[in-house]
């Protein structure tokens, strides 16, 4: 509401401003060309209206700017986030490929293990195979 109060206040400064100075007349330079006999009005609000484009494309290119250099950064972040977690897959899959590889590989023993389960399985000599000639 405000607002519109304010622009209609201008508005009727502005009208004011044009009917007091319409009889008013100037020229201008215009890189090289001269203009004669141009209403003063005329000139401030060509130059008012100009001032307002150039500031509007300045704000717009400034705004675009912004805008990718923000798109940009959010994008570098979400690279280094992916990053993170396919180097945390990566360890995670080297765990489970490990794993895997542990269980389906046969296990070998030691060959000190081996020696020992081998002569256990031998079947023991008879006794009376050792005994002495002297007992005949």
């Amino acid at each position: 509401m405000i607002r519109l109060i304010l622009n209609i206040l201008t508005l009727v400064v502005l009208a004011v401003f044009i009917a007091l100075n319409v009889s008013f007349e100037t020229s201008i330079n215009l890189f090289g060309f001269r203009y004669d006999n141009i209403s003063t009005v005329a000139v401030i609000i060509i130059s008012l209206v100009t001032g307002v484009l150039y500031s509007f494309i300045y704000y717009l290119l400034t705004y675009i700017s912004k805008s990718e250099k923000s798109k940009i950064k959010h994008r570098h972040k979400q690279a280094k986030l992916k990053e993170k977690e396919l180097k945390t897959k990566e360890k995670n899959i080297d765990k489970t490929v490990e794993e895997r590889v542990k269980v389906s590989a046969p296990e070998q023993a030691d060959p000190v293990d081996l020696e020992l389960s081998e002569t256990e399985n031998k079947s023991k000599l008879p006794l009376k195979l050792f005994k002495s000639k002297k007992g005949k």
